[in-house]
């Protein structure tokens, strides 16, 4: 928004220079994005002149030949282009020397055999209307030899402002007159009160059909309008708004808009069908043609302004070509009244028009201000138009509701500014927004003025008393927090660190929703068969309308993916939830990580790739659980009850003898119905069960001090002995000196009997308080070696 200075500086009382003004909005929420300074300085030589006579010129059939009296004493010759002056007239006089914008310089010179000492100026020529044709003719009652720049405010700073939406009330002069003289604690100046006119029904009648919409509209016809352009005190006022003049009555309708906020319309009265004016809904298909020379089609939820037949303007938006006022107008229905600022901002949006009008409307005008703002319109139109009332103010509606009073306390005040605020601080600064406050005990009282239609609670209020006192009033200070522990659930915490572990070891999380289809259900049952599935009433697609039972399904469609673009290698995991129905209405939920590994492994070399097997998907296993459930007893068993498995590369994973999880190749049948070749490996382990073995506090290990002593040996064994029977024996005898035992090796073939097979395993001797002899380690690995073959049915190998 565009606003002089010089005209905000008649309406508040010491007013600060422009650099501390521009401070003081800045601070106090309304941006100055930019100050515009007076390009140039006219001195003395851009005065008001008296035309004394004009003739025609001797040589030339369209130029004039004037004396004016420019106050020097003396008549001066100026040779005038222009048309539309006369004897007695006040125009702009550039004296020789002047350079007006443009960078045109003023001289004397002769023009066709005639002496022109300066020249007349036009609105166009002094940069105030880029289409003003002619001279400025100034009203009469002016000083021959005064200042004409600073008459028509060409000596004036113009501030550019960024009015937030919830500020309305500044998208007006009064409205930034008060928030400056609010903001820089100074008084807004008394306003020459404007001739009251009485109410009463005129030529025109009003009709309102929705109160709700439009809870009130004034109106006031008159006639005897002469039609023209504007005087240059007004032209130039718009000029500083970013108008342009248009004519006597347009401009000021637009100049009571920048003005007061309230925004007008008048009608050629002469084309209000019936002499009546309804406030309606339009009805739908009814076409309107705008003001910009557009035709629109209404909707029925477009408030309109209709005459007895046909709208005349779309409601605090734009008005109608067919009513506008034009030069032969010269009776007019001037319009003031007050739109539910939700409607106008869609019907504004609805059809593509922004204006003026409905820029305020949107954001709420003061409703206290509607019947002013036309009164004052009316003076200027008397003064500018030659208008006369016909008959009184019209007045329809019940008016905008009563807003709740608002209790501020000073309390809270300081409780959410973090600094005390004397009390006849708050009183001062609640009086300074007209929010007319009065003491009711411990609080204060405010009544939002009609202008702010943001204040609705008290923390509005607050708000304006930090902005007001000064943001750099209140002292910092860091915040006094109780700092208090917060203890995450196991569960998140192991998910995390799942997160970590799996990354670290190459995987990439898949996050999927947990809708899948049944035949998904039916090939994937998850870890856990607890039921059915789950059926979804309303699935977002028709191919997924259960919630997965495992998440194997949508892993492997992730694969699919992958491998379609051509990725060697994919190794992928989820933490997910998997749904069973356990009867209605129960749905059993379960936490699982899933996940799968495909493709070549790397070797030390490139050359040396291998492919995937069981021992890649099992030390996968064993690294997550030793995160979920560090220091539990862990084992596996081989198994073939899991059909999507295969039944040959199947395990199941226990803790504490406890089943927790599944893992394996996939089986080729499903690979085949997926459409991948190569081996696949996955796994599913369920979180909540992993967890409920997990220690809260797993402790710390020492470094050891004393050194181990390694024995290897090789046991011959049944085919079908899992290499963890021997490790699961040797950890039953609970000896705390073997640390560990390890299989590094399996062998059939030559040297081996039929059905049987040679595990090559590592053990580990070490005390925690000694070195141990030669001796203790050969006896404890004897004892070691006698209960594996009693317990195995091993035989030694030499």
């Amino acid at each position: 928004m565009r606003v002089s200075y010089k005209w905000l500086g008649e309406l508040v009382e010491g007013l600060p220079d422009v650099a501390l003004l521009a401070e003081r909005l800045t601070m106090g929420g309304i941006e100055v994005e930019a100050i515009h300074a007076p390009e140039l300085d006219y001195g003395d030589r851009l005065v008001v002149a008296r035309i004394v006579t004009r003739e025609q010129h001797p040589n030339a059939d369209r130029l004039t030949a004037c004396t004016v009296d420019d106050g020097g004493g003396e008549l001066l010759s100026i040779v005038c282009g222009a048309k539309n002056h006369k004897a007695g007239d006040l125009a702009v006089l550039a004296r020789p020397g002047c350079v007006l914008p443009g960078g045109v310089k003023i001289g004397k010179s002769r023009l066709r055999g005639v002496e022109s000492e300066g020249m007349l100026c036009s609105a166009k020529e002094l940069g105030i209307d880029a289409d003003g044709e002619g001279i400025v003719i100034l009203e009469q009652g002016l000083v021959p030899g005064s200042d004409a720049a600073a008459l028509l405010g060409l000596d004036d700073t113009i501030l550019e402002l960024a009015i937030t939406p919830n500020r309305g009330d500044c998208l007006s002069m009064f409205g930034l007159a008060r928030e400056a003289a609010a903001l820089c604690g100074l008084r807004v100046k008394e306003m020459a009160p404007t001739a009251g006119l009485p109410s009463g029904q005129g030529p025109v009648r009003v009709e309102i059909r929705d109160s709700a919409r439009c809870p009130l509209y004034t109106g006031l016809a008159m006639r005897s309008v002469r039609i023209g352009p504007s005087p240059a005190w007004l032209r130039t006022r718009l000029a500083a708004c970013g108008l342009r003049s248009i004519n006597n009555v347009v401009d000021v309708t637009n100049l009571v808009l920048m003005e007061r906020g309230q925004p007008l319309h008048a009608f050629d009265r002469s084309k209000i069908g019936g002499g009546r004016i309804v406030v309606r809904f339009a009805q739908r298909g009814e076409k309107i043609r705008t003001l910009d020379e557009r035709e629109i089609v209404l909707a029925d939820e477009d408030l309109v302004i209709a005459d007895q037949a046909l709208p005349v303007a779309v409601a605090g938006v734009m008005g109608g070509a067919d009513s506008a006022v034009l030069d032969s107008t010269t009776q007019i229905f001037l319009e003031s009244a007050l739109f539910l600022p939700s409607t106008v901002r869609r019907t504004s949006r609805r059809h593509a028009m922004i204006t003026d009008s409905s820029y305020r409307f949107e954001r709420g005008v003061d409703p206290g201000a509607v019947e002013a703002a036309l009164e004052r319109a009316a003076s200027l139109l008397t003064q500018v138009a030659g208008a006369e009332a016909e008959g009184g103010i019209v007045r329809e509606g019940p008016g905008a509701a009563a807003r709740p009073a608002v209790r501020v306390r000073p309390s809270r005040v300081e409780a959410i500014l973090g600094t005390p605020v004397a009390d006849a601080r708050i009183g001062e600064v609640l009086g300074a927004i007209g929010a007319a406050p009065m003491h009711d005990g411990d609080a204060f009282v405010a009544e939002p003025p009609g202008h702010r239609q943001d204040l609705e609670r008290e923390i509005d209020f607050i708000e304006e008393i930090a902005r007001i006192v000064g943001y750099e009033a209140i002292a910092p200070a860091l915040p006094q927090v109780a700092l208090t522990p917060t203890l995450l659930p196991e569960s998140v915490r192991a998910a995390a660190e799942l997160r970590r572990v799996l990354s670290a070891l190459g995987f990439h999380e898949h996050v999927a929703v947990s809708f899948t289809s049944e035949a998904a259900n039916a090939r994937f049952r998850g870890p856990f068969d607890d039921g059915a599935s789950v059926l979804v009433r309303n699935p977002l697609r028709s191919d997924a309308t259960a919630l997965q039972r495992s998440a194997l399904g949508a892993l492997l469609d992730a694969l699919k993916t992958n491998v379609a673009a051509r990725a060697p290698r994919v190794d992928l995991f989820t933490i997910a939830r998997t749904f069973a129905a356990c009867g209605s209405p129960q749905v059993e939920q379960r936490e699982v990580v899933s996940g799968l590994l495909y493709g070549r492994r790397p070797g030390v070399l490139a050359r040396d790739e291998r492919p995937l097997v069981f021992a890649d998907v099992k030390r996968v296993v064993e690294s997550l659980l030793a995160v979920l459930a560090p220091g539990r007893s862990l084992s596996f068993a081989a198994t073939d009850a899991r059909a999507e498995y295969h039944p040959r590369a199947c395990a199941e994973a226990r803790l504490d003898g406890q089943v927790v999880g599944y893992f394996g190749r996939l089986h080729p049948d499903v690979a085949e119905g997926a459409e991948i070749a190569g081996e696949i490996y996955v796994w599913e382990v369920d979180c909540r069960e992993a967890v409920a073995y997990r220690r809260a506090h797993p402790g710390l290990q020492p470094i050891p001090r004393y050194p181990g002593s390694e024995r290897d040996v090789s046991l011959l064994v049944d085919a079908r002995t899992p290499a963890a029977a021997a490790v699961e024996a040797v950890q039953a005898l609970g000896e705390p000196a073997i640390e560990s035992i390890t299989v590094f090796d399996e062998y059939t073939g030559a040297g081996i009997d039929s059905g049987r097979k040679a595990l090559g395993y590592r053990i580990v001797y070490r005390a925690a308080d000694r070195t141990l002899t030669e001796a203790e380690v050969s006896a404890l690995h004897e004892t070691v070696l006698g209960h594996l073959t009693r317990r195995l049915g091993a035989t030694v190998r030499v």
